[in-house]
């Protein structure tokens, strides 16, 4: 049984991806596991394989949902993207590869989306 936590991180994610396939990005795969970290989505767009990284804050008194992707959170989003391209005899420094951030706020509609987020 998943946490309140963990079903509402989902529900975030599952927007995120829409909001993007809207946009005309390819679904590629979701929850990516590694022991450094987690891929919340992997999409395409045109030959480009983006790693999305999905947050949420509802209350702003510890940073924005932006805020809180700070410099440990972008080496384990960079570092858990490597392990997904080694799986499939890629590097970052070989694949055409993005890093993007889809940000809410308090709700679905209060969405940011952020290309290039770590350049």
């Amino acid at each position: 049984m998943f946490s309140l936590k963990r079903r509402q991180g989902a529900s975030f994610e599952q927007q995120a991806r829409l909001f993007l396939e809207s946009k005309g990005l390819r679904f590629i795969a979701a929850n990516q596991n590694f022991k450094c970290g987690e891929l919340d989505l992997i999409m395409q767009d045109g030959e480009t394989i983006v790693f999305v990284e999905v947050r949420q804050r509802s209350d702003t008194r510890f940073g924005s949902a932006i805020d809180s992707v700070d410099w440990r959170k972008q080496q384990k989003w960079l570092d858990a993207a490597n392990l997904w391209l080694a799986e499939r005899n890629l590097s970052l420094e070989d694949a055409n590869c993005r890093f993007d951030l889809v940000a809410f706020g308090q709700n679905t509609q209060d969405i940011q989306w952020i290309a290039n987020f770590l350049d």
